[in-house]
């Protein structure tokens, strides 16, 4: 999980981020989820390298935070 790498992450974060696994925020997951597909799709028709750039530096972002969602309860466990 690069979203926390040189940082160990505190068991409050976790927490944090199992509750964005509840029902209620499935909504705001599904909006990443969306979002990182429209900038994967941006970044095969971008041509300028700022753009690019940008473009790789969001999807890094939207990726790492929803995988560390995805984990949030396994690192939880180690944290314990």
């Amino acid at each position: 999980m690069k979203i926390f790498v040189g940082n160990k992450p505190t068991r409050q974060q976790m927490q944090a981020l199992q509750r964005c696994k509840l029902p209620e925020s499935e909504a705001l997951l599904d909006m990443f989820r969306v979002r990182l597909e429209e900038t994967k799709t941006a970044l095969i028709y971008a041509e300028e390298p700022a753009r690019i750039s940008r473009l790789q530096g969001r999807a890094e972002t939207l990726f790492d935070f929803l995988e560390a969602v995805e984990k949030s309860s396994e690192i939880y466990e180690r944290l314990k």
